[in-house]
């Protein structure tokens, strides 16, 4: 399994409160994390990728763009990142 951090350290590295990244969630700005369930309790879990998601939408909002516009150009921005990585390795 990857390396994954809680919600608290996904906080931590991207500035955002644990509030506001369960709201983005929900309201699918940003993709949900991995869920560890343990016991009744489940646990958010960020891999590496996550954290880049995040970061690449926290640079859109702070760039003036709003929450709906920020996700559409995160996700745009992630899927050229893949595209190049594929040419690159094909």
């Amino acid at each position: 399994m990857k390396e994954t951090v809680s919600i608290s350290d996904a906080c931590k590295e991207t500035g955002f409160s644990e509030r506001q990244l369960r709201s983005f969630e929900a309201r699918g700005y940003i993709e949900a994390p991995i869920k560890v369930r343990c016991g009744s309790i489940q646990y958010r879990r960020y891999t590496p990728e996550h954290i880049q998601e995040i970061k690449i939408f926290k640079k859109y909002l702070d760039q003036g763009f709003k929450l709906r516009f920020a996700s559409i150009k995160a996700f745009e921005e992630q899927a050229e990142e893949v595209k190049n990585n594929v040419k690159i390795t094909e």
